[in-house]
């Protein structure tokens, strides 16, 4: 099935970037997209203390002690999965550390002084599977990262971020699958026993042309159906055992002993996700296989997401055959969840060969008996064309059974093919793209809000709207959003649907440069150089440009590189030197302050320069943003 392009929020925002640039900084610059990320600069000695690690029901939060204001960006690695944050410019106090935790998919951290000099400390987080963040708090003395459970995943794949997505209905979407990719595991859509999730999107390719409908294409009579009650799923339990209360645990403890199935499984699903402060995965284990024993479909179904997150094994070590023989007796009793994650092992060839043909016999199983994540999934395989004949009409069909459901991926899907069809022949309508953004937006989709403050901004509507636009990116920003933290203050500095404001500007590009977003961190360094709405500030101009720069950004590495020449001491010159070089990979105008730069450099300076710029090359590759 073919994968969409980015959600079109990531693209126009990017305009944005451009715009507020011209504002500030009229010389044109020629650069090329791509690039890593890594993490930007921090002041001269600064120093890392303390750090704690404390486990909590849904997630870890890490709590760094800093000697001064650490602006960082993560890096993910896989193979295994971890993510990496590098605080350039800070030391580390004491030894090297190794934190075991062992909660959820976190399996450790370890922080060490990665690079002397300059000095480089670098925090691994090592996990079962992909894992999300926030930075909750980076402040004079603080770094506070938060890693969530049961809610992966940054929207569209573009923002380091995550936002609330459809957080009334199922937990928030994960990246969705690029192209010639399986659909999302269920270790991809949730850590924590959440209601399996499909995922947003990302890429579309050209596909044959098609008639777009949304009025579903009937099959045998019938449109899919929506869940049918039945007895409670393991989904289902894992949400009422976070809502227990200390009072509920001793007439809780009182039917699990007198052999309560369901009571049983609830129990072991407390005790496991520790919402009544204890946690203890072995009397999980137990009590779910008392339940399971009897045939308790819930509990067979648990065992069966325990044994893929490797709960209960030694070094949390994925058991999939296991998992699908449990996942099998749980389909057998009529549990849909279960069809779907036993569809997702297929897709993904975990415990048994990839089989997209088999994997959507079981998500056409679980569709058929209104399972919406296996209905989102179906419509993903036929938009993709894999396991069956790619169908655009039968796509949009399970695609509208999913969002009925008041799904938000879906909802998100539906309006990204009305925004941005597939193909030429496939016609636009703006106004239905709205409909399902607002009806996304209403749900708590940040994305959505984005988006919709883009189409509003950019008149894709018919007109442009700034007021419109800006109460939508608002809306996105309070909820820490980077990508309508960012948006919000473009529209500040540049009077979008309100008067210009720099200290709104700055405060909110500021929020969306700390979480990384890279635009963000550009225009703010631009604005801290040129003193807009306040005096002009070298240190944070310079520790912003770095962010952008250690990036990847061509721009920021040209305009940083400019910034830095201005400098007097010979340590300016060599930075100097190697940004401009690096910049000049893509950005023709470099060359010219390069040479003379190096008119005023000894050659021991220019020796340095040279290793320097290898030294990034080597560790960052040959990407450009």
């Amino acid at each position: 099935m073919s994968a969409r392009r980015p959600v079109v929020v990531i693209r126009i925002l990017a305009c944005f970037g451009a715009l507020f640039c011209a504002a500030f900084w009229a010389k044109p610059v020629s650069a090329r997209s791509g690039g890593t990320q890594t993490a930007s600069a921090a002041p001269a000695s600064a120093s890392i203390g303390n750090v704690d690690v404390s486990a909590r029901a849904d997630g870890v939060t890490i709590t760094i002690d800093v000697s001064a204001v650490a602006a960082l960006s993560p890096s993910r690695a896989s193979n295994p999965d971890r993510l990496i944050f590098d605080f350039p410019g800070f030391e580390l106090k004491g030894n090297n550390r190794h934190i075991p935790v062992n909660r959820g998919p976190v399996k450790e951290l370890r922080i060490s002084q990665f690079r002397v000099r300059p000095p480089v400390t670098r925090m691994v987080v090592e996990s079962s599977e992909a894992l999300d963040y926030r930075m909750k708090r980076v402040a004079n003395g603080t770094v506070v990262i938060e890693i969530p459970f049961a809610k992966p995943g940054p929207d569209s794949g573009q923002s380091n971020a995550p936002s609330a997505e459809g957080a009334d209905a199922v937990t928030r979407a994960q990246t969705r699958p690029q192209s010639g990719s399986p659909p999302p595991t269920p270790a991809e859509t949730r850590l924590n026993l959440e209601k399996p999730q499909p995922a947003e999107s990302q890429n579309r390719t050209e596909t044959p042309p098609v008639q777009l409908e949304l009025a579903p294409v009937e099959r045998a009579g019938t449109r899919p159906a929506k869940p049918a009650p039945g007895p409670p799923g393991a989904y289902a339990l894992m949400d009422k055992a976070k809502a227990l209360k200390l009072d509920d645990l001793q007439p809780l403890e009182e039917k699990a002993r007198a052999g309560d199935p369901e009571a049983q499984t609830l129990l072991a699903l407390a005790y496991y996700s520790g919402s009544l402060l204890k946690v203890d995965d072995d009397e999980a284990m137990r009590l779910l296989h008392q339940a399971a024993d009897r045939g308790y479909m819930a509990a067979e179904e648990s065992l069966g997401m325990f044994a893929e997150a490797g709960v209960g094994r030694e070094q949390r070590q994925p058991a999939f055959a296991d998992a699908l023989a449990w996942y099998h007796k749980a389909a057998q009793q009529g549990s849909m969840d279960a069809a779907t994650d036993i569809a997702l092992l297929y897709a993904n060839g975990k415990g048994v060969p990839r089989d997209p043909a088999q994997a959507v016999v079981w998500f056409r199983k679980a569709a058929d008996g209104g399972d919406g994540s296996a209905q989102y999934n179906l419509a993903l395989m036929y938009e993709r064309g894999e396991g069956v004949p790619q169908d655009y009409k039968e796509a949009v069909r399970w695609l509208t059974a999913a969002a009925d459901q008041g799904l938000v991926p879906p909802l998100l899907a539906l309006a990204e093919l009305f925004l941005q069809p597939p193909n030429s022949s496939m016609t636009a309508d703006t106004s239905k793209a709205i409909q399902y953004y607002e009806q996304a937006a209403a749900k708590g989709s940040a994305t959505a809000q984005v988006t919709l403050g883009t189409i509003f901004s950019r008149g894709l509507q018919g007109k442009v709207d700034y007021a419109q636009a800006i109460e939508w990116y608002k809306k996105a920003a309070d909820k820490g959003e980077p990508d309508g933290e960012f948006a919000l203050g473009v529209s500040y500095a540049l009077g979008h649907g309100a008067a210009v404001d720099y200290a709104l500007a700055r405060r909110w590009l500021t929020a969306a440069a700390n979480q990384g977003q890279i635009e963000a961190q550009y225009d703010l360094a631009i604005i801290c150089e040129q003193g807009n709405g306040a005096p002009p500030d070298r240190d944070l101009a310079s520790h912003y440009y770095q962010m952008a720069a250690d990036r990847g950004m061509a721009k920021a590495q040209y305009r940083f590189g400019l910034f830095l020449a201005k400098g007097a001491s010979g340590s300016d010159r060599i930075a100097a030197y190697k940004w401009l070089t690096l910049a000049g990979d893509s950005i023709k105008e470099s060359l010219e302050p390069l040479n003379n730069l190096k008119k005023s450099m000894n050659p021991q300076e220019i020796a340095q320069a040279d290793q320097d710029v290898q030294y990034w090359r080597a560790a960052h590759g040959h990407e450009k943003r």
